[in-house]
């Protein structure tokens, strides 16, 4: 047999490649003198993620132009005159566009029913379908017309222009199939089409606009729905890419079983061999980067080592397959790993086409499986390596024993964090897979008690990576039982999560009365009568209010950042962001400090977090929060004027007895823990693993800059909500003076044990405003205004975000 690195080996193959895909496209035009489709081929679809971006741009963009066109059609008029002035001279040209795209898409279709492509014609369906649906719903929203059809093919159809957006809809959703010299010519007709339609007065730059966004926009949210052949490439074509790079596949087809990012095919060699091959397109690679993204931002990820490039992630994977199989773990032989003429990159790997593990019934699981399974993570972990998906769904089984396969997210000289995710995924996977008893006992047996018994923290819905919590949730595995069985197995005990308490109607009737009787007292006060506020209220701009109320809950994202950067482990962020609106519910009735603790160190729990971390990064954000107030306070004062009447808090010191009973208590708490083994072997170890924490998080630039950074993006986006909320009432103030007065009234708010500081937050807020000049009567109305936006309002959603994070195991 030939060297298959000799080069007549290459030119071997390439020409048997070329030839097959000759014979292939000869046939193809032998059926049909022109076609417009590609040949299609069973299992060439996939769901990208690139998708969503799109259909989120589209409404974006529909919204825009639906508000352009309703509320400024003068303007709207005016461009369209403009670029018929300018480009009018090529009058017939644009014409000429706009019918071929019109066109050009009713050929398409009819050659999707010519050809009975029954899969392109439901997707074209459906998306006809949604763009009449939505364009007659718009139509009437915007001009007031259902459906404005006209006589004439140029004649202008009005909001939104319907046939360059149902020719648009056909390109999309049928693009991916077509030839590549019908895909060009589509890509130049349609915007050509576009800009003509305003140029000939077909329609006006608004419509336009919304066209385009509604054609792909329900382009977009069909191949979300059914997938789409894009970024698939024909089994051919592959075939051709890989004889390019010297191997020679046979029998190649899509794999029934596809993963986000990457497209897979099976195959052989010439020695009948079975491969698997995993391309990575440009299309994949955007694919890929953006679920990763997302499942940083939803789920807790174990950190991963893998390279963004597509050459550098097929080798990453390759890499880590060489390295377990050394270190004894039964894995895939690596065939080839490199980048194609096309920029495409391969990973061929000898792998048998088979079910994976955690399709297999109870039954056809034996024991020893199970211990074998077991042996394979045991070194793999002994070499530094971590899967990042170590559940059933990564393990096939051979005559010789299972064999871990999908090693893309594989992190080579992992944390401990990485390697005790996976223990617990391997876990949970197997008490899916056998049930919990059987599954805890095979681990202990296989010697990993202690490390199942490290691991407890992590069983739980909201630690797990995003497969095994949906195949938990979907085999209704019970995670308490599980955590129980695993306590009970190696003697642990059990991690009691922190307590929430609940908010029930007296508790609401209470901070109504409160906030009642704070804003009476306060009015009182001040000699304003509560009439007097009210006219001040009703004269306030309404596009201002709006603007401070979505700056007040863009708060959020920034303290949610913040309780990231309080742990040195990887946290999601849109838990940590749904748990910055929660929190507003629950301090109706706790104080801002101890509920914002108490909910943080249970939500690091249930992400798998210990206690005594989870402790220290509650108070390291809490304490962050209180810094940067105060630092901004300072930094504040010397850039602001300010005439404050400090009489009323003459006359207050600090009781020297008090201070004095805190002390002793300290003291004799200290002495009790250093003079009393027990107390002192239950105390010291949690106090010093969580200022091991902290000291991590000190250390690290990164995490530094989330804490911070986070805290003090939260308290500038509130001083810019004030701001907004003192521009509605036609009060101007710098962003010292909003520091100034936001910092001091958070400090002086913070002091008073009172949920949300009601009533003190409110005269704060007033007092600054005063000092600054604002008459009392405005002071007080933009005082009460912001304190609905910052507290009176948010419990409304924060109710539902507390549910959501209830329903998915957060809290």
């Amino acid at each position: 047999m030939k060297d298959p690195r000799s080069r007549a080996y290459r030119r071997t193959v390439l020409t048997t490649a070329r030839l097959t895909n000759a014979e292939h496209a000869g046939a193809s035009g032998r059926s049909s003198a022109f076609a417009l489709l590609t040949a299609t081929e069973p299992g060439r679809r996939n769901r990208r993620t690139i998708d969503s971006v799109f259909l989120a741009i589209a409404a974006v963009v529909l919204g825009l132009s639906a508000v352009i066109a309703s509320s400024a059609p003068r303007d709207d008029e005016d461009v369209a005159e403009a670029l018929n002035t300018i480009l009018g001279w090529a009058d017939p040209f644009w014409r000429g566009a706009f019918i071929g795209a019109l066109v050009l898409a009713a050929v398409i279709v009819g050659d999707v029913l010519l050809r009975r492509r029954w899969d392109l014609a439901r997707d074209l369906v459906v998306s006809g379908l949604l763009v009449t649906g939505a364009g007659m719903v718009l139509g009437r929203i915007v001009i007031s017309d259902w459906f404005p059809l006209e006589d004439h093919v140029l004649a202008n159809w009005g909001y939104p222009e319907l046939r360059l957006a149902a020719a648009t809809a056909v390109i999309v959703v049928v693009g991916p199939e077509l030839v590549r010299s019908v895909r060009v010519l589509a890509a130049w007709l349609i915007p050509s089409a576009a800009l003509g339609a305003v140029v000939i007065g077909a329609a006006l730059p608004s419509a336009l606009f919304g066209a385009l966004a509604l054609g792909i926009g329900a382009g977009a949210l069909v191949r979300l729905a059914f997938g789409t052949a894009e970024g698939f490439p024909r089994s051919e074509a592959v075939r051709y890419a890989l004889a390019e790079l010297g191997l020679e596949v046979y029998e190649l087809r899509p794999a029934d079983r596809q993963r986000r990012g990457a497209v897979e095919y099976v195959g052989r060699d010439g020695s009948g061999i079975q491969l698997k091959v995993r391309m990575l397109g440009r299309d994949a690679q955007d694919t890929q980067r953006l679920a990763r993204r997302w499942r940083s931002l939803a789920y807790r990820d174990p950190p991963r080592s893998v390279a963004d490039g597509r050459l550098g992630q097929v080798e990453h994977e390759a890499l880590a397959i060489l390295m377990a199989g050394q270190a004894g773990v039964r894995v895939p032989q690596v065939a080839m790993a490199a980048l194609g003429s096309d920029g495409d990159a391969f990973l061929v790997t000898q792998q048998p086409a088979m079910e994976a593990l955690e399709s297999a019934s109870p039954d056809d699981v034996s024991d020893e499986t199970l211990e074998e399974l077991w042996g394979q993570a045991a070194r793999l972990h002994a070499a530094g390596i971590s899967h990042g998906r170590l559940n059933a769904g990564s393990v096939i089984v051979l005559p010789e024993g299972p064999m871990l396969v999908d090693l893309s997210a594989a992190t080579l000289g992992a944390p401990q964090t990485a390697l005790d995710i996976d223990i617990a995924e391997l876990l949970v996977a197997s008490a899916v897979l056998v049930g919990p008893g059987r599954a805890v006992r095979k681990a202990v047996e296989s010697g990993w008690g202690d490390a199942i018994g490290r691991v407890l923290p992590y069983l739980q819905r909201a630690a797990l990576t995003p497969h095994v919590r949906d195949l938990a949730r979907s085999h209704e595995l019970d995670l308490t039982k599980l955590r129980s069985a695993v306590a009970e197995a190696t003697g642990r005990e059990l991690p009691e999560l922190a307590p929430l308490r609940r908010v029930g109607p007296k508790d609401l009737l209470m901070t109504a009365a409160l906030a009642f009787a704070a804003y009476v007292l306060v009015g009182q006060l001040a000699d304003i009568g509560v009439g007097t506020i009210i006219d001040q209220l009703r004269e306030a701009e309404p596009a201002w209010l709006i603007v401070a109320l979505l700056l007040a809950q863009s708060t959020f994202i920034a303290n949610g950042i913040s309780v990231r950067g309080g742990l040195a482990e990887p946290l999601p962020l849109l838990p940590c962001v749904v748990l910055q609106a929660a929190m507003k519910f629950i301090n109706l009735t706790v104080p801002s400090s101890a509920g914002r603790i108490g909910m943080n160190i249970r939500f690091l729990q249930r992400m798998g977090v210990s206690t005594p971390h989870a402790v220290a990064a509650g108070a390291a954000d809490d304490a962050s929060e209180t810094i940067v107030q105060i630092g901004l306070l300072l930094l504040a004062i010397p850039l602001v004027r300010a005439e404050v009447d400090t009489g009323q808090f003459g006359g207050g010191s600090p009781d020297t007895r008090l201070l004095l009973a805190i002390g002793l208590a300290l003291l004799a708490s200290g002495m009790l823990i250093l003079t009393v083994p027990k107390v002192r072997a239950k105390v010291l170890p949690p106090v010093r693993s969580a200022l091991s924490s902290l000291w991590t998080v000190i250390r690290d630039r990164g995490k530094r800059l989330e804490l911070f950074g986070g805290s003090i993006a939260a308290e500038l986006l509130y001083s810019l909500a004030l701001g907004a909320t003192c521009l509605a009432y036609g009060v101007n103030l710098n962003l010292a003076q909003l520091v100034f007065i936001n910092s001091s009234a958070a400090v002086l708010s913070g002091l008073v044990p009172v949920p949300g500081g009601i009533g003190a937050a409110e005269a704060s807020l007033a007092a600054g405003l005063i000092a600054m000049g604002v008459d009392e009567p405005t002071a007080f109305a933009i005082a009460i205004t912001q304190r609905l936006w910052t507290f009176y309002l948010p419990p409304i959603w924060g109710y539902g975000s507390l549910q959501w994070l209830t329903r998915k195991g957060y809290v």
